[in-house]
């Protein structure tokens, strides 16, 4: 099986290509950014884009340390901020990826289990990576007014965010989403990526 066999050059190229796909996904899906109402639901939305990266990485690089390559550039994203959500964002990636590494431990041959990972995964988004804005609500309004968010999308957010049980939504919206989107990698995968013996 491919998961026994160690990482080669090729690999690393391709796990970095992945990782930078994840970036683009993540820059994409601040859309949702653009309204204080709607940030709240950002991790549901890189979900999709999550799950179906997560599940055609996994299918080419079946092997440890795949998802972890697949992470640093995302990590090291947030790490850069200087931001306190972002040392949360940069641990919370990089712990998630090893709970996935180890869930993946010789089950890289079944697609369900993919899935099952994939939505494990994506938890760091709305677990760690929202625990500021739920948990400290006020502190992280008053941050991202003193760097420059617009007032009125900062009053929008506080406003979501003291409602506790959305928390609860986002993570269930977040789960339902990636699980669609290795749905829809596995179509991909199938009808376009075997076809071009790409897989």
């Amino acid at each position: 099986m491919k998961e026994n066999e160690k990482m080669i050059g090729k690999d690393y190229i391709t796990c970095g290509v992945f990782s930078l796909l994840y970036m683009v996904a993540m820059l994409l899906s601040a859309v949702m950014n653009i309204s204080g109402y709607t940030a709240i639901f950002y991790p549901t939305l890189v979900g999709i884009f999550v799950g179906i990266l997560f599940v055609i990485l996994e299918v080419k690089v079946p092997k440890k340390g795949a998802v972890v390559i697949f992470s640093i550039i995302p990590a090291l994203y947030f790490f850069a901020s200087g931001l306190l959500e972002g040392f949360i964002g940069f641990a919370g990636v990089m712990l998630f990826a090893l709970i996935t590494e180890w869930m993946m431990s010789r089950r890289h041959d079944n697609l369900n289990q993919i899935s099952v990972a994939a939505v494990v995964y994506t938890l760091y988004m709305s677990t760690l990576g929202m625990a500021e804005n739920f948990v400290f609500t006020d502190t992280y309004c008053d941050n991202a007014l003193a760097h420059g968010i617009n007032e009125t999308i900062v009053e929008q957010m506080r406003s979501f965010y003291h409602i506790k049980p959305l928390w609860a939504a986002v993570i269930v919206s977040t789960a339902i989403t990636t699980w669609l989107g290795t749905l829809l990698g596995k179509k991909i995968m199938s009808k376009h990526l075997k076809k071009a013996g790409i897989l």
